[in-house]
């Protein structure tokens, strides 16, 4: 049974990152998501009041639990280190499980009702996990939220505008939009995305790491 319970940063990105037929993960650059997901655990984290963030730097607030296993065991690493680091550094940290980290994610949303996990067979012989969704209500609100938010010139509160500065970094956003619709609300995306610090720092950490992994296919 679907919870009604507000879902996070990350679980939105997730939801709109599965395909709506497949219900595997669209097709996205390289790192986006991985990092994208570190970057909305940090988001939550200063939604709730944990952590606050500054151009040079990351700190506690606050140690105390939230209750969400997944938002808890990044405030535990954060906490536990002894010096204050950037922002930048505990993207590339918090990011360090990989695939495992969105699994995670994906998981509670299947705890919640949100999700179902499917396993189907490829080519008769290979097993493989799908997750379409319940309802696809969750969804689907998500996504009138944010071409709302995109269609008008309100200004944004904190959540919407750190999810479409999450949707831009990895690549989302260009799935969610026609090119005429693309080419029109570009600047209102952007406008929207560089209102917040982290949003900034998650798009200036996925470039540089893409860059790298160009420069190295270029001369490996």
């Amino acid at each position: 049974m679907t919870t009604h319970t507000q879902l996070t940063l990350a679980e939105e990105l997730v939801l709109i990152a599965l395909d709506d037929e497949s219900g595997s993960l669209i097709s996205l650059p390289q790192f986006s998501l991985e990092f994208a997901l570190a970057a909305a655990l940090v988001m939550e984290l200063t939604l709730v009041g944990r952590i606050d963030t500054d151009p040079e730097k990351l700190f506690v607030l606050s140690s105390e639990p939230t209750g969400n296993a997944l938002l808890d065991d990044a405030l535990s690493q954060i906490s536990a280190e002894p010096q204050v680091q950037p922002t930048g550094v505990w993207l590339r940290r918090l990011s360090q499980p990989g695939p495992a980290l969105c699994e995670r994610v994906i998981g509670g949303l299947v705890d919640r009702g949100v999700l179902r996990s499917v396993e189907k067979r490829l080519l008769w012989v290979f097993k493989t996990r799908v997750y379409p969704p319940t309802s696809g209500l969750e969804e689907r609100e998500v996504k009138s939220r944010v071409m709302t938010l995109l269609n008008n010139d309100e200004i944004p509160d904190t959540r919407d505008a750190l999810l479409i500065g999450l949707l831009r970094a990895t690549g989302i956003i260009e799935r969610l939009l026609s090119t005429t619709e693309l080419h029109r609300l570009s600047p209102r995306i952007n406008q929207i995305s560089n209102l917040e610090e982290i949003s900034r720092e998650l798009s200036s950490t996925i470039a540089e790491l893409q860059a790298v992994l160009a420069s190295a296919f270029m001369f490996g």
